[in-house]
Order: structure tokens, then C-alpha cells, then sequence
């Protein structure tokens, strides 16, 4: 009997009726890597840690990070070690920038440096209270607020602003301080304006405990002036991504808030976010703008939040949460979208790969990586309670093909 050469194999199709597949594809392919017209089998795996339900994977140049019972790991090769304990959200985000890790669950937003995890951002103080004593300034109308400082000299968000008229030779307390709580506090920082004044100044840093603090004379440092006023740290959100010196969240409300530019612990919430009419599924930035797809719907958003978004239509489809990434050694990213692999390309060009010949299972949510590995580049997709396509042809032969010795 003659042998029955098979290939050079293209890959797969499952689109196309039985009787009309494309020379060079096949109906399934499953364990196997298609690479060069040859079909070799998959490599096997091994086990290297053991957990209990280890979920929310992330990978970057500071570590590989996951989520057991929990609490954040650092997985060490065969053993891992704890970074944070208190994660009980369901949805997480994770994002690296200059040597920081960013995740958030959905309920917490937090930041690893060297190992060491804190909260992205320091809360706002309370306002503490004002009243006048005996002094040398002039009488008016003043305006006082208060700030956190970290280590490296990074503000919180302002106290809400206190007013109160004072008169002639006046002295200033500020009573009632509040004491921080969170480590990373180092300093609180007074403001106070001149007499009438609209802009508050810089008058003092006090140690986190000090609950009271009197200035009856003294000059302002006018070259620090508030500008921290209606800031907040990191919402939590489900998906982190930075662009153009910002960060962006996405939250389970449909809303994408931004932070200020090149100041990635503040946020106005009340101003800064963008609205969509469905839960974001894909954020993905790139040269030129961000990828969002979202419902049925996905789009490219050309510019910057600055001068505003021009905003176009890319699919008729959605993405499925949890697997978009950049592509490495590229400008692209990638995602997997409700019909298949897309790449997103610098100033908004975007393709499905896969879908002339192939119609995968679909889902709300899964995890992604991509392997590199023996010269072959592979995007990886695990779904959630997947659903097999509409357009999958439905005729199928199973067989089972053993190789037993002669």
C-alpha cells in the first residue's frame, strides 16, 4: 500500500462545510502546534507548586505574581512568599510602570515596589479646625487646608477647605489634626492663604501625631502653592492601563477614570472619567490612543483625554474580559475578542486574525498569556464557561488515532 502523504498543514478551519475545506487546513487541531506546513504535539506540562485555587496570574519585570486564599504571592520558582493579605474581590487588575506594580480587586487599589505592597495613593485628610489667637497678622478672611505628604514628597489630596474671618492681629491654630493611619504618611502639610487671598500657601510640615499647630507671625512659602484640591487616590477598578503620563481605571460601573498627567496617585473622580453604556471589557492603549470594546461594540479612541477623544468604530463585537495584553517586542497589543484573536496596531489600525478561518468559543471572561518558545510565538486563551460559536460548522467526525508497536 502506498503511503498517504499528508501537509504542508496552513492550520485550522471550522467555518467551511465538511465537503469545502480549504487544501492545507483542517477541521480541529487539539494538542498541537501548527509551525512551518508541519503539525507537531503540544509539549506537556509540569507540575512546579502546589496551591489551593491559585487565580489571577501576572508576570512583569519586577516578579510573577498570583492570588491563593486571599492573599497576593510572589511565585519564587518552587515555593512563593506573601506580599498582601485582605483580597476579596473576584476581578483583578494588575499593570507595571518604572518598577511598580499596580493590581486592584475591584475593592482595593494597591502598589508592590521592592516587595512591599501600600495603598495607591494616601487617603484625604479630615479638615481640622481653625480659630484665631493673639498675633501679627492681618485680619480678613482665610482659607485653610491640610495634606498627607509620602517620603518622596508626594501629596495627598487636600482637606476639604476651611474658611473662617479672623481680625486684626491674629495668630492662626489649626486644631484637631487628624493622625494618619497609613504607613507610607510621613509628613502633614498646613496651607494657609493670605488675608482675602484665593490661592493657599505652604506654611508648615508637621509630624503625623501633632494635633495641634499655632503660627502667630511668619512668612509664606509662595513657591508651594495648593494644587491638590478635589483629588482622591486610585479608584479600584477591574482594569489598569497607562497612556500618555496617565493612568486609567476601569470600574464594574462602565466608567473609566484617568489621574492627572504624570502624577499617577491622583484622581478627580468627580470630573475625570469617561462614561461608556456597558461594563469595559478591553482597555488597551497604544501609540496614538486606546483600544475599548465594551457590550457589542468595539472601538478606537484617537488623541488624549486632554484635547479629547475622536472616536471610531472598529467591530460590530466585544472583547472578552481578562485577555488583553501587549504583544512583546512590539508596539501592538492583542485581545481576545468575541470571534477571535484581534491586534491593535499604533494610531488605530486593528485586525481579527483568525476569524476567516476560524470561529472559537466565545465567553464574558478569561485569562491570557503569550508564549515564546522554540521560534513559535503563541497568544494563549483560557475562557471562562466557554460557549461554542454560531458560525462553527456542525458536522464532525471524532476519531481517535493509536500508534501501537509493529
Amino acid at each position: 500500500m502506498e503511503d498517504i502523504k499528508l501537509g504542508p498543514f496552513l492550520g485550522m478551519n471550522n467555518i467551511t462545510p465538511d465537503h469545502a475545506v480549504p487544501k492545507g487546513f483542517v477541521r480541529n487541531i487539539v494538542n498541537a502546534d501548527v509551525k512551518g506546513g508541519k503539525v507537531s504535539r503540544r509539549g506537556g506540562e509540569t507540575k512546579v507548586y502546589s496551591a489551593l485555587k491559585p487565580k489571577g496570574g501576572f508576570s512583569c519585570p519586577a516578579g510573577s505574581y498570583f492570588i491563593e486564599k486571599g492573599y497576593i504571592k510572589k511565585f519564587l520558582g518552587t515555593t512563593a512568599s506573601t506580599i498582601y493579605t485582605g483580597i476579596n474581590g473576584t476581578e483583578y487588575a494588575w499593570n507595571y510602570l518604572n518598577g511598580v506594580v499596580y493590581f486592584s480587586d475591584g475593592i482595593v487599589s494597591l502598589k508592590i515596589e521592592n516587595d512591599i505592597a501600600r495603598n495607591w495613593g494616601m487617603q484625604v485628610p479630615s479638615s481640622p479646625v481653625i480659630y484665631g489667637v493673639s498675633g501679627t497678622y492681618g485680619g480678613g478672611q482665610y482659607l485653610a487646608a491640610i495634606c498627607y505628604v509620602d517620603a518622596d514628597g508626594v501629596e495627598s489630596g487636600a482637606s476639604e477647605i476651611v474658611v473662617v474671618d479672623l481680625p486684626d492681629n491674629t495668630g492662626i491654630v489649626f486644631a484637631n489634626l487628624p493622625t494618619p493611619i497609613d504607613p507610607q504618611v510621613s509628613y502633614v502639610r498646613l496651607y494657609l492663604s493670605t488675608p482675602n487671598g484665593s490661592e493657599l500657601y505652604h506654611i508648615a510640615d508637621l509630624t503625623p501625631g501633632t494635633l495641634d499647630y499655632t503660627i502667630t507671625s511668619g512668612r509664606y512659602d509662595g513657591g508651594n502653592i495648593l494644587e491638590h484640591t478635589f483629588v482622591s487616590p486610585a479608584p479600584a477598578g477591574r482594569i489598569i492601563r497607562f497612556h500618555n503620563g496617565r493612568a486609567f481605571v476601569a470600574d464594574s460601573y462602565g466608567r473609566v477614570f484617568y489621574s492627572d498627567p504624570l502624577e499617577l496617585d491622583h484622581f478627580r473622580r468627580g470630573a475625570n472619567f469617561l462614561q461608556f453604556s456597558a461594563i469595559v471589557d478591553i482597555m488597551e492603549p497604544v501609540k496614538g490612543g486606546i483600544f475599548f470594546a465594551y457590550s457589542n461594540t468595539t472601538e478606537f479612541h484617537a488623541g488624549d483625554v486632554e484635547e479629547g477623544f475622536n472616536i471610531s468604530s472598529k467591530f460590530s463585537y466585544g472583547g472578552i474580559f481578562g485577555t488583553g495584553s501587549n504583544v512583546p517586542n512590539s508596539d501592538n497589543v492583542c485581545w481576545q475578542s468575541q470571534r477571535g484573536m484581534c491586534i491593535g496596531s499604533p494610531g488605530g489600525e486593528v485586525k481579527n486574525i483568525v476569524e476567516e478561518n476560524v470561529a472559537p468559543d466565545s465567553g464574558t471572561s478569561g485569562a491570557s498569556l503569550i508564549k515564546e518558545q522554540n521560534g513559535l510565538r503563541q497568544f494563549i486563551v483560557c475562557i471562562k464557561q466557554p460557549t461554542a460559536s454560531p458560525l462553527a460548522a456542525k458536522s464532525w467526525i471524532d476519531a481517535e488515532v493509536a500508534r501501537r508497536g509493529a
